[in-house]
């Protein structure tokens, strides 16, 4: 695995004023100039460059990732929590498939970089593990209540329907048994 440059070695507060002045639009010279008298630090132009191409490639997924859920936002609209739930757990699974895709190359052979990088931060893949169980167990408790709701409602509408039946079957004349084989034939509305 590639060792950290030296701007990742840095303290955590002049990551975040690189990041900070990338995201303001300084350039490269300007934020080297800014480090040099701020900090009394001293970067190479070209570990700037490369620290500042990861910061724009980061960038550039976080407003995508935004921009995916304006949309999903915007198309659903007012949808159900168990539809959001679930592009909420395709967006995951789509994101994981991406990751692990990284590992391999254009021919579909493990990437020794990408495999290194899964293999090499087992907090991110036990994390990973974590969120995957989450979504599971969210889809699941999903699941469980969509059924709660529709069992419900047929409840509901089987007991609307036997009550509708009778009622107008007594303004009919009709007997209890053609009643009866009225709810069973007609809604499947059984005693």
């Amino acid at each position: 695995m590639a060792r950290p440059s030296s701007i990742e070695r840095e303290d955590e507060e002049i990551r975040e004023e690189i990041a900070k002045a990338r995201a303001h639009g300084m350039t490269i010279d300007e934020i080297l100039a800014l480090l040099r008298e701020g900090y009394g630090k001293d970067f190479s132009r070209s570990a700037m460059g490369r620290h500042c191409q990861k910061l724009d490639k980061l960038g550039q997924k976080a407003r995508r990732s935004r921009m995916v859920a304006e949309a999903l936002a915007r198309q659903m609209g007012d949808a159900s929590v168990s539809r959001m739930l679930r592009a909420n757990v395709e967006m995951m699974h789509t994101a994981i498939l991406d990751l692990f895709m990284a590992g391999e190359d254009e021919d579909g052979k493990i990437n020794s970089d990408g495999l290194a990088a899964l293999q090499g931060n087992p907090e991110g893949l036990m994390l990973l593990s974590k969120a995957l169980d989450h979504l599971t167990k969210a889809s699941k408790t999903d699941a469980d209540f969509v059924a709660q709701i529709e069992e419900r409602t047929e409840a509901r509408l089987r007991r609307e329907a036997e009550t509708n039946i009778r009622r107008e079957g007594k303004k009919q004349g009709l007997t209890a048994e053609q009643v009866a084989a009225l709810s069973a034939g007609m809604f499947g509305v059984k005693k």
